[in-house]
């Protein structure tokens, strides 16, 4: 994920079709914090910046498959317990789908956890609503539709 000029993590190994206990997403990449680069950029990496393991998930919905409360909570415990597993600080999910309704704007745009960044992709119009969260926010800086 690029954007605005500033690197968010070095993703180095992506999964398609990545299951986590029930949940199957579509898409799963990983990677951490720490950039690889030349000799100085690597000693600046090294030296200033930490080195966080980070995950990037996206599950595509539909109309059997729509966002609501409970679909959404087992989406982010699936997030968690990843993260559990592979030491991960921060960690995003991604709904693409279609024309949301108004309870799924409001349950994404209700989610609170620090730790995850979640946001909801309309393809059809190109308009991204997120969490308030920090992470969630900083979705919107660096996605791109």
């Amino acid at each position: 994920m690029k954007g605005r000029g500033r690197w968010v993590a070095d993703f180095n190994e992506s999964f398609l079709k990545y299951r986590a206990g029930d949940v199957t997403f579509d898409l799963f990449i990983s990677g951490n914090t720490r950039m690889k680069g030349f000799i100085l950029s690597r000693l600046f990496s090294f030296t200033l910046n930490p080195n966080y393991e980070v995950g990037f998930f996206v599950i595509s919905t539909d109309s059997e498959n729509e966002p609501n409360p409970r679909r959404l909570r087992r989406w982010i415990m699936a997030v968690k317990s990843c993260m559990k597993e592979s030491e991960m600080k921060w960690a995003w999910l991604v709904l693409l789908g279609q024309s949301p309704s108004d309870s799924v704007k409001k349950c994404v745009q209700e989610a609170t956890d620090p730790n995850i960044g979640i946001a909801h992709m309309d393809t059809s119009s190109r308009q991204l609503i997120s969490t308030n969260t920090y992470l969630g926010r900083q979705l919107k800086r660096y996605i791109k539709i």
